[in-house]
């Protein structure tokens, strides 16, 4: 069914290339008008007559319509030209018409038919030859070029453009009408194209945010997961930038400095120095010397070193000497633990004797040996200073204080020395056999010595207080506190003394063997014998508290600190004790343990030394019982090497080595932790 258009008035044809594509066009005044069902008639006034013809002879479509529309002056039409290329430009970014170019024929998504074509089958119902001449060729070129540049809807689907009677120009308006007050795709875009922000939010938002408002706290969770699925990278990454400066608050400059101060003191020292490190707030608190004081007394250093506070910095100065105390201690440890050891001084002078007893004290070093001589070393310089001379035979026992030195020999005499002079001040004479053992305290020494018999003397008049009897055999050791006695013997039997009554207060019974050792901090006493056991013992009440079993063989030495017992024995192992609970706390076995008899140890609260007759000194973690590594491992070890005593303080450590059978040279090495060896 062809499209037609009835309005005859405003002289409009409508015309299409197809039975179902209509076409609009308009028509010039010098075109005549035709009737389609007669001949042609004459029109009158502006209105030019065409004659139109039922066979078809001319070439024009059947059903055609022509109606009339009023003609306009080339002014109207110029512009009426300029707004329907506009209107059609924008037409076809909408709706997805290709770009019109100047010189092309204007296309749609149809089948491509063009103005051009539209304007050759006008011509061909208006005819050709002598009528063709009567159009005026000014008006026929405008109306040609309107044409081009009008859309055409071929075959895409879309309606043919309704006219409007009521516009001025009679030309159809190219855009959609939307209802007043609707809000149009242009409008929709344009408020998109801002880019949204605080002041300008997407105006669904605030529906969106009341929404999430409302939800409780698992829909709030639930629709924040949602959320970041359907979120791209970017936006996760922006996320995270706005969230993660929310719980990066400097809290700590922001509390009150006692606060703080207090927050901090929760801290390990490793992590206070780490602190440190974040900003010069936190340095400053991460520095005071009252926070440093209380770590210093955590860690057991009870004293700054003066010489070590008052030493110019030359890098990265430190503000707090207790800080200044707590690194080099960890230094110091670090030295011990893992750092490459340095090569130790090598002290010669006893020739081949036996070194039997080692006193370390400052920065003097005093060896007995089985040569009847003592000799005082310095540990700086690894030199002889001076040796004692004066005892008939071998000494076997000895103790310093400061510069005073006391010896214990075979020859039945005790002597007291001057360490700076080399002079022998005293020589005490009471006892009938061998001074075996001693110790002293302030100004007054006791002794035990095989006869049985234990004698306090005092060392500045060289004059025995007291004469202790009631054992039945060799005293083997003995300790005193200032106020009370401790001694064991060969008789099985420790006792405890009031050396002032010159009074046995108890006599401690259960060992079954000779008691080799003894230990005795005020409150308990601690002994070791042949038998293998340790006892543990109340000095008030002479009632033993714990039997401490484990070992094999004879505890040959031991140590009591805090509570806290570490026993040598010849089984080659050393243990860890509680002597509160009786527990043992560490083994210190394994297969680094020692291959021979233990015969010697120190500890502090971070390490135990341990030396052996394998000729070996070995370095093991107090808390753990872990093994570190050999700080002494002699060549002669196995073949008849052995390290006799060994000396420790916090940052030397001294052995007395040889051997029995002459495998190795009697000597003294002397290995430095500290953090400056020139001090």
């Amino acid at each position: 069914m062809a499209a037609s258009c009835s309005n005859s008035s405003n002289k409009t044809e409508c015309t299409s290339p197809s039975p179902t594509e209509p076409v609009c066009v308009e028509l010039p005044d010098s075109i005549a008008e035709t009737d389609s069902a007669g001949p042609s008639r004459e029109v009158s006034g502006d209105e030019v007559s065409t004659p139109v013809t039922n066979d078809n002879t001319l070439g024009v479509r059947e059903n055609t319509e022509i109606c009339h529309v009023p003609l306009m002056t080339e002014e109207e039409d110029g512009a009426e030209e300029e707004e329907a290329d506009v209107s059609e430009r924008e037409d076809c970014e909408d709706g997805g018409w290709e770009d019109f170019e100047e010189g092309d024929d204007a296309e749609c998504d149809g089948d491509g038919s063009g103005a051009e074509g539209l304007v050759e089958d006008l011509l061909d119902v208006v005819g050709d030859g002598e009528e063709t001449s009567a159009l005026p060729s000014v008006n026929s070129a405008n109306a040609v070029n309107s044409r081009r540049k009008r859309k055409l809807e071929v075959q895409s689907g879309f309606p043919c453009k309704k006219l409007f009677p009521e516009s001025k120009t009679g030309i159809m308006s190219s855009k959609k009408k939307y209802p007043e007050g609707s809000v149009t795709l242009e409008k929709v875009k344009l408020q998109r194209s801002v880019i949204p922000s605080k002041d300008n939010p997407p105006p669904e938002m605030t529906d969106w945010l009341y929404q999430f408002q409302r939800w409780s706290n698992a829909e709030r969770l639930l629709a924040i997961d949602q959320l970041i699925e359907k979120c791209e990278p970017t936006q996760v990454r922006h996320m995270m930038q706005v969230i993660e400066p929310q719980f990066q608050r400097d809290f700590i400059s922001l509390l009150p400095k006692e606060l703080a101060l207090y927050v901090l003191s929760f801290l390990e020292p490793r992590d206070l120095l780490r602190a440190a490190q974040t900003c010069r707030s936190w340095r400053f608190l991460a520095e005071d010397n009252l926070l440093w004081r209380e770590k210093c007394r955590e860690a057991g250093i009870e004293e700054v070193r003066e010489s070590f506070s008052r030493r110019k910095p030359r890098l990265n100065p430190v503000t707090s000497p207790w800080k200044a105390a707590f690194m080099r201690q960890h230094t110091i440890e670090m030295n011990w633990r893992v750092k490459p050891i340095r090569p130790p001084k090598v002290l010669k002078g006893h020739d081949d004797h036996v070194i039997t007893c080692l006193q370390f004290s400052g920065n003097r070093i005093v060896s007995g040996s089985d040569d009847n001589t003592l000799k005082v070393w310095s540990a700086t310089t690894g030199k002889c200073l001076r040796t004692l001379v004066g005892h008939t035979g071998g000494v076997w026992s000895s103790q310093m204080s400061g510069t005073t030195i006391i010896s214990g020999s075979t020859d039945r005499t005790l002597k007291v020395w001057n360490a700076e002079t080399g002079q022998c001040i005293h020589t005490l004479y009471g006892h009938t056999s061998t001074v075996r053992c001693m110790h002293l305290h302030g100004k007054k020494v006791v002794s035990g010595s095989r006869d049985a018999t234990l004698r306090v003397w005092n060392i500045d008049s060289g004059e025995c207080l007291h004469v202790l009897v009631g054992h039945l055999a060799a005293v083997r050791c003995v300790q005193y506190d200032g106020r009370l006695v401790v001694s064991g013997a060969y008789d099985y039997m420790v006792k405890v003394w009031n050396p002032e009554r010159e009074e046995c207060l108890h006599t401690l019974q259960g060992h079954t063997n000779r008691v080799y050792s003894l230990q005795f901090d005020g409150v308990h006493v601690v002994s070791g014998s042949l038998d293998t056991s340790i006892r543990v013992w109340e000095v008030e009440t002479g009632a033993c508290r714990h039997t401490l079993m484990g070992h094999q063989s004879l505890t040959s030495g031991m140590e009591l600190r805090n509570n806290i017992l570490v026993s040598g024995n010849a089984d080659s192992t050393v243990k860890v004790w509680d002597i509160v609970t009786g527990q043992c706390l560490q083994t210190l076995s394994g297969p680094n343990k020692h291959q021979s008899a233990v015969t010697c140890l120190q500890f502090n609260h971070r390490f135990v030394i341990t030396s052996s007759d394998d000729g070996t000194v070995k370095l093991w973690d107090v808390r753990t019982g872990e093994f570190i590594r050999n700080l002494v491992a002699l060549e002669s070890g196995g073949s008849g090497g052995v390290v006799w005593r060994i000396r420790a303080n916090e940052t030397k450590l001294v052995c007395a080595v040889g051997s029995r059978n002459g495998t190795e040279e009697t000597k003294l090495l002397v290995l430095d932790f500290d953090v400056d060896p020139k001090q």
